[in-house]
């Protein structure tokens, strides 16, 4: 099991709580440029899970509520989603949004993945966009989304590639561990890339006691004015990157951030605007 690499689950999750309570004003901030960019995604998985019109959906780690929203609108009035996610503040944009957007068939619940509590067959489709991967016990929560869904019924979920086809998450990343003499964490330290191959990702639902499971490879592009904004926006919306950065002296974290400036400055087009393609990978099994 994934658990064992020495990491302490509920302390794990209490950090991951209070780190992404800080990110839901980033992901306010920035949710169009994501959405642009990871739209694809939410739509493939909804596909993948076997969403349709009356189904009754569950969504873990939902975060700013995708693919939740986009679910909802497939599910239709007569289905419904329960969108849960570890982070209140994320999850009271996500309420926002899915106002804002006239979906009265979703309802957010504040809760981490291995502490959901739902009767046996309560579902009949399962998602995690970029969600699952996080959980200390990544295998043990599938299982237990397993058993709140119908027999045969589809969970899709989402991871990404391997840090060299990663670039958005690696260039920072990588940048800072440089600078600041920090280890790369063991293989499989639950975050967004500790599922970044086919086997790893389809294990997660596989050791959770899905069937049939299949991955597919698709992309995210995203694109910003200049480095600058790049720098910015990760600051604002990627805790994983934070976490590597915050606990060092205040001159040391604006070094390092002005750094990761210049390493993505390289990948700048003529006109300054930077874009970077970055590999995702889609699981889907049968419970």
């Amino acid at each position: 099991m994934m658990e064992s690499k020495g990491i302490d689950a509920v302390e794990f999750r209490g950090t991951q709580r209070q780190q992404w309570n800080t990110a839901a004003t980033g992901w306010r901030k920035w949710s169009d440029l994501l959405d642009r960019a990871a739209g694809d995604i939410s739509e493939r998985l909804v596909e993948l899970a076997g969403v349709e019109p009356g189904s009754r959906v569950l969504d873990v780690a939902a975060g700013y509520g995708e693919p939740s929203l986009t679910a909802a609108r497939k599910a239709g009035p007569e289905g419904s989603v329960v969108a849960t996610d570890i982070s209140a503040e994320m999850l009271a944009y996500g309420r926002e949004r899915a106002a804002a957007a006239g979906l009265e068939n979703i309802e957010f619940l504040e809760s981490d993945a291995a502490s959901l509590e739902f009767p046996e067959r309560s579902f009949d489709a399962g998602l995690s966009r970029w969600g699952i991967i996080f959980e200390p016990d990544g295998e043990g929560a599938a299982a237990r989304v397993r058993a709140f869904l119908n027999s045969g019924a589809r969970m899709a979920i989402s991871s990404w590639g391997p840090p060299e086809r990663v670039p958005f998450l690696a260039i920072p990343m990588q940048t800072a561990m440089k600078r600041l003499d920090v280890p790369p964490p063991p293989p499989g330290t639950p975050g967004p890339l500790s599922r970044p191959t086919p086997e790893a990702l389809a294990g997660l639902l596989e050791g959770g006691g899905f069937s049939d499971v299949e991955v597919e490879e698709a992309t995210v592009g995203f694109q910003w004015s200049s480095a600058e904004e790049f720098t910015t926006w990760i600051h604002e919306i990627a805790p994983p990157v934070n976490a590597i950065i915050d606990p060092h002296p205040p001159e040391v974290r604006e070094e390092t951030w002005a750094a990761i400036t210049e390493a993505v400055r390289e990948k700048a087009g003529d006109d300054g605007t930077v874009t970077l393609s970055n590999l995702v990978l889609l699981a889907a099994g049968r419970a």
